[in-house]
């Protein structure tokens, strides 16, 4: 499999036709059609179905195409990041958070300095990940800083974690988690939070896990569900979430007391339990030298927190 080949096959699925596809790959019909025919006998697929009006994608030539783009996507990026043979002309900053509410603050409050023109070319990637993922993003450089918070009785787990993965860690503070709902909710008129579960549940989460009613075991959240929820809607974009809390009568669960657009009236309900207390870090690798760019960023989440 090459990449030539991959990019044969997401020019057709995007023109649904192979003539406009080789047009515009500037190549003829037959090499792109005898290229994918290769690749689908290759891998023992089928990715199109060729049909007089043109081609459309299989069932697995759509799980295919997930795939293929993600490797393009990543071939692009690894270019345009070394397109200039002199790093140390650009500024870099990835961060990796368990919350995206947490990633984006501090680049607003940034704004002023990321908007002078004296500035080198700068280059920032902000991704919501899980506990795990964002220490692996971290360990293995992928991420410069990361974000991550715990229930505050398992302290211990990230020392024991970080210490293995040869990370230090820093504390940001302390938060409540809570029950975030709409203004005028009915859960509201009635013993707090009582019969939550009869109301649809909101997790933004990175991938899809339905088994799962938070980012990390709680006593709290499970004494909340007494039954699972019966109604749970599984998204990862923040926005959207938002948008469904406040137009019906779903909720979801916040690691803080909920922190949200003015656009917006909601209400926080605290989560009963000790359990519900949540200790937050950053993440950094062993010995890392943070650069400038890194450190305001730093300088801004700690901020952040300490109104929280």
């Amino acid at each position: 499999m090459t990449f030539q080949q991959l990019s044969f096959v997401a020019e057709v699925a995007k023109c649904e036709s192979i003539n406009k596809a080789a047009e515009r790959l500037y190549t003829h019909q037959s090499n792109v059609s005898n290229t994918i025919k290769q690749l689908e006998d290759e891998l023992g697929i089928q990715i199109f179905q060729r049909t007089k009006k043109g081609v459309s994608v299989t069932n697995e030539g759509r799980e295919f195409l997930g795939y293929a783009e993600e490797i393009i996507n990543k071939k692009d990026f690894v270019e345009n990041l070394y397109a200039v043979r002199n790093r140390r002309q650009r500024q870099y900053l990835d961060v990796s958070s368990m919350r995206a509410y947490f990633l984006s603050t501090p680049i607003i409050q940034l704004q002023d300095y990321l908007s002078r023109k004296d500035i080198p070319p700068t280059y920032i990637r902000l991704k919501k990940r899980s506990f795990s993922a964002v220490l692996e993003d971290v360990a293995s450089r992928k991420s410069d800083l990361g974000i991550v918070f715990l229930p505050k009785s398992q302290k211990r787990r990230i020392q024991r974690i970080a210490s293995a993965k040869g990370l230090d860690y820093f504390p940001l503070g302390d938060s409540h988690m809570s029950a975030v709902m709409r203004e005028n909710h009915p859960v509201l008129t009635s013993e707090p939070l009582a019969h939550i579960a009869e109301y649809p549940y909101v997790i933004a989460e990175e991938t899809e896990n339905f088994g799962k009613l938070y980012d990390e075991s709680s006593d709290s959240i499970s004494q909340l569900f007494q039954e699972p929820p019966n109604v749970v809607i599984s998204i990862n974009e923040s926005a959207a979430s938002q948008d469904i809390i406040a137009h019906s009568d779903a909720f979801f669960i916040s690691c803080t007391a909920w922190r949200h657009s003015q656009h917006y009236a909601f209400s926080s309900v605290p989560l009963a339990g000790d359990d519900n207390i949540l200790s937050h870090y950053y993440i950094i690798r062993k010995n890392y030298e943070p650069t400038p760019l890194t450190e305001m960023y730093l300088e801004e989440l700690k901020k952040m927190f300490g109104k929280l």
